[in-house]
């Protein structure tokens, strides 16, 4: 691979695998962190894929794989940038409900988390989250369902503390 393909790859995907990264670590240095040394996997390996969504889910993969490494090794060391959760919505027109349930989505355990972000806010398909994750589709499915309901009581939950 030249250094021009790994900086179009590097460019197309970085901000992707940011935003799965955090939602792991919930800490934006981590993430970084963590984006980097796949980057760095990635060209050591230096796997020629043609394919541009098996690319995406082979880079997802890693950094999946490497958040939770990270996770596992620092388990009483991650802390919430919360600054930057406020600044995740792409789209500043959208109301605060979204940045609340994006807080919310943020708390879950990281198996329904993933799929959340992956399903609702990287738009992917139940069956490439299946192949990201080596997950079958109906356990997929599963977990969103799962999620959306742990979703709903963490929201029902929030509004009467504050209401």
């Amino acid at each position: 691979m030249t250094k021009e393909e790994f900086e179009i790859i590097y460019n197309e995907y970085y901000h992707l695998l940011f935003k799965v990264a955090y939602s792991y670590t919930l800490n934006r240095c981590d993430a970084e962190d963590i984006v980097q040394e796949s980057f760095i996997k990635f060209f050591n390996v230096n796997k020629k894929i043609d394919d541009n969504d098996k690319l995406k889910s082979y880079l997802v993969r890693i950094v999946v794989n490497k958040s939770i490494d990270f996770i596992r090794h620092n388990k009483n060391k991650v802390s919430y940038d919360s600054e930057y959760v406020e600044s995740l919505s792409d789209d500043k027109e959208k109301e605060s409900d979204d940045s609340n349930i994006l807080k919310f989505v943020l708390l879950l355990k990281d198996s329904y988390k993933t799929v959340i972000l992956l399903h609702y806010y990287d738009n992917y398909s139940i069956k490439e989250i299946a192949n990201i994750l080596k997950i079958s589709e109906s356990n997929v499915k599963t977990r969103l369902s799962r999620a959306r309901e742990k979703l709903k009581e963490m929201i029902k939950k929030g509004e009467r503390n504050n209401g």
